[in-house]
């Protein structure tokens, strides 16, 4: 019966200290804050010759995805979405296309791209496009009012794997 005992309080233990450190070291690309709030109801259509084009600051060094909800109604749009990330001068600097068929309507999409190194602090801008798409192949990005960006995440890849791991174990403790 002891050895029962054990054996459980030995495999708790394990689940609970030893897990979350395997699966926080797995973890490539870690957000610099959570997507704010948006209204579903507001929401610009991107198609044709409409694009979108928003300015942002890295929060981070090693930029290396940007992310936000888009919506493809009825899943019609399905020709290519071309993500274009532009440094200050302007300069096209990483550019990501996707096919509009694996963008699921109102998904979280992921925009990733090679890391770039000196990016905290940093201005940058990116248009959202789908230039073959018509007006019933189009998708639609939720927009913040007043400014009119919209809801964006930064993701950012971690100097050190085991900088994430010694977060997961401080978060877990101190709860």
């Amino acid at each position: 019966m002891k050895k029962m005992i054990w054996l459980t309080t030995i495999s708790i233990l394990f689940i609970v200290f030893v897990i979350p450190g395997i699966f926080a070291y797995a973890i490539d690309m870690v957000p610099a804050s959570n997507q704010p709030g948006y209204d579903s109801n507001t929401r610009l259509a991107i198609y044709g010759i409409k694009e979108l084009t928003q300015k942002f600051i890295s929060e981070d060094k090693n930029l290396m995805a940007i992310g936000t909800s888009i919506r493809n109604p009825n899943l019609k749009n399905k020709k290519a979405i071309i993500f274009s990330l532009y440094d200050q001068g302007n300069n096209l600097i990483r550019s990501v296309t996707l096919n509009g068929l694996n963008v699921e309507d109102g998904a979280f999409v992921k925009f990733v791209f090679q890391p770039i190194p000196d990016s905290k602090g940093a201005e940058y801008s990116f248009t959202l496009a789908s230039p073959d798409a018509d007006s019933e192949q189009t998708i639609e990005v939720f927009i913040i009012e007043p400014d009119g960006g919209i809801p964006m995440v930064t993701f950012h890849k971690p100097d050190n794997k085991w900088e994430i791991v010694k977060a997961v174990y401080a978060s877990l403790l101190s709860r």
